[in-house]
C-alpha cells in the first residue's frame, strides 16, 4: 500500500474526525482539514493543512478541491459533508460513494422511496406538504406516528406522535426546521433500537456488524452508547445483515463505509435510514475492538484509491467486546468548574476523554451537541465491558458553578 505522501481532504474537523487524522498521520498521509473558520476545532491542531470552506455547500467544496491538488477525500462520524464527498468524487474521479447515493443518503424521502422499490423492510411512510395532507395520512397510517424532516441530521426535526395533537404540532415542528416545503409521516414502529457499521468496496460488501445501541429519551430517543457484540440470535442477525445490503444496493452505495439504524418488532428487523460514512460516537473504535482491525486506516486508504483489503485481511480471528457510552449530565445545568476521572478500574478503559472545560456551559442532556465526554472500553463479554464502564463513570466528578435545576 502506497499512501506517504499522497494528499486527503479530510471533511470536517471536529471531534468525530479526530480519529481519521490520527490514522492518516500515521500511514503517513498529507492531510487538509476541510472546515470553518469558527471554533477552532480539534482537528486544525492535527492536520497538516487547512483550507476554509463551507462542507454543507458542494459546489463550494468542490471549487475548493479543485485547487488542492487532491488524491482523495473522506471523512467520519459527520453527515454534513457527505453530499459534498459525493459531487467532488464524481468531478474529479476520485474513490468514493456517488453523488447521486449521496443526496439520497441526505433526503430521507427518496430513501425511503428506494426502500419501497427494492423490498427493504421498512416502515409505511406518506410524504405530506400541508395539514390537510397530514390528516389524510392519520386516517391511512393511524396513531402513534413519526413526523420528520427530511433533510436534517440525528434526532433534529423529528417527532414521535402518539395523539392527534400531538402529530400536528410534530408537523408543524418539523417544517418550521426543514428547508424544504414537505416531510414526512410514517408508521412508528415501537421496537427495540439497534444499528450496523457496514464496508462496501468495489460492489462488495465486506462486512455487516450489528451493534447494540442504548438511548436517552428526549423529544425522541437520541443514541449515547453503542457496544459489540449485538446479542441478537442468529436469526436477527440474518435478518440484520439482508436488510442492510438491500438497503445498500438500494441507495446505490459503493467505496464507503455505512452506518445504518435498524429496529426490531416482533422478531422482524425494520430498517430506519443509512448513510455513506461510519457511524458516530465511537463507531470505529468500537468496529476495530470487534475485528482488530485498524478501520480509520481502511477508510483513509479506500479514499486515495488504494486496496483496503490489505487491512481487513489483518483481522483476528476471534472478536472481542466492547463498549463505548457519552458521558451526559441529565438533571442540572450550569457552568462548569471542575471535571476529573479520579482513579484507576479494573478492566480494560481504552480512553476516557473530556469534551468540556473548565468555564464552558453544560446543558441537561437534550442531543449529542450537549455530550460531555465519552468512555470506550474493551472486554472478553459484554458483561465485563459493563462492569468496567460503571466503575469508570463512578469514577468522574463534575462540579458545576451557577446550578439550574430542573424546573418541576
Amino acid at each position: 500500500m502506497n499512501v506517504k505522501g499522497k494528499r486527503l481532504l479530510i471533511v470536517g474537523a471536529g471531534r468525530g474526525q479526530v480519529g481519521l487524522y490520527k490514522a492518516a498521520k500515521e500511514m503517513g498521509i498529507h492531510t487538509i482539514a476541510g472546515t470553518m473558520p469558527d471554533n477552532n476545532p480539534p482537528g486544525i491542531k492535527l492536520a497538516d493543512e487547512v483550507c476554509y470552506m463551507n462542507i454543507a455547500k458542494p459546489d463550494e467544496v468542490l471549487e475548493k478541491a479543485k485547487t488542492l491538488n487532491i488524491d482523495g477525500l473522506a471523512t467520519s462520524c459527520l453527515d454534513t459533508g457527505v453530499p459534498a464527498i459525493g459531487k467532488v468524487c464524481d468531478a474529479l474521479g476520485l474513490t468514493g460513494l456517488t453523488e447521486n447515493a449521496a443526496v439520497m443518503c441526505g433526503d430521507k424521502l427518496k430513501m425511503k422511496k428506494a426502500f419501497m422499490e427494492h423490498g427493504v423492510s421498512t416502515a409505511q411512510f406518506v410524504e405530506i406538504h400541508t395539514q390537510d395532507e397530514l390528516e389524510a395520512a392519520l386516517e391511512t397510517l393511524k396513531l402513534p406516528v413519526i413526523i420528520k424532516a427530511t433533510d436534517l441530521q440525528g434526532s433534529n426535526g423529528i417527532y414521535i406522535a402518539e395523539t392527534h395533537e400531538a402529530a400536528v404540532e410534530g408537523f408543524h415542528g418539523a417544517m418550521d426546521k426543514t428547508r424544504r416545503d414537505y416531510c414526512i409521516v410514517e408508521q412508528y414502529i415501537e421496537g427495540y433500537e439497534f444499528g450496523a457499521q457496514a464496508f462496501v468496496y468495489q460492489g462488495e460488501v465486506l462486512f455487516v456488524m450489528p451493534h447494540g445501541d442504548e438511548t436517552y429519551m428526549s423529544h425522541t430517543a437520541v443514541p449515547v452508547g453503542h457496544y459489540v457484540p449485538f446479542e441478537g440470535d442468529e436469526n436477527i442477525h440474518n435478518q440484520a445483515e439482508e436488510a442492510v445490503k438491500r438497503a445498500i444496493k438500494a441507495l446505490g452505495l459503493n467505496n464507503c463505509a455505512v452506518n445504518v439504524d435498524l429496529i426490531l418488532k416482533d422478531d422482524t428487523v425494520y430498517v430506519i435510514e443509512l448513510t455513506g460514512r461510519v457511524g458516530a460516537n465511537c463507531l470505529p473504535e468500537l468496529t476495530q475492538i470487534n475485528f482488530g482491525i485498524e478501520y480509520y486506516k481502511m477508510i483513509a486508504a479506500m479514499a486515495l484509491g488504494e486496496n483496503p483489503l490489505e487491512l481487513w485481511e489483518r483481522r483476528r480471528d476471534k472478536t472481542l467486546a466492547g463498549y463505548a457510552k457519552m458521558i451526559l449530565e441529565t438533571e442540572k445545568s450550569g457552568e462548569l468548574e471542575s471535571i476529573e476521572y479520579k482513579g484507576k478500574v479494573e478492566g480494560e478503559v481504552l480512553e476516557v476523554t473530556f469534551f468540556k472545560h473548565p468555564g464552558d456551559e453544560i446543558r441537561i442532556f437534550g442531543n449529542s451537541n450537549d455530550c460531555v465526554g465519552q468512555i470506550i472500553v474493551q472486554g472478553d463479554t459484554i458483561n465485563a465491558c459493563k462492569k468496567t464502564l460503571q466503575g469508570v463513570l463512578d469514577q468522574i466528578e463534575m462540579k458545576l458553578k451557577r446550578e439550574k435545576p430542573i424546573a418541576l
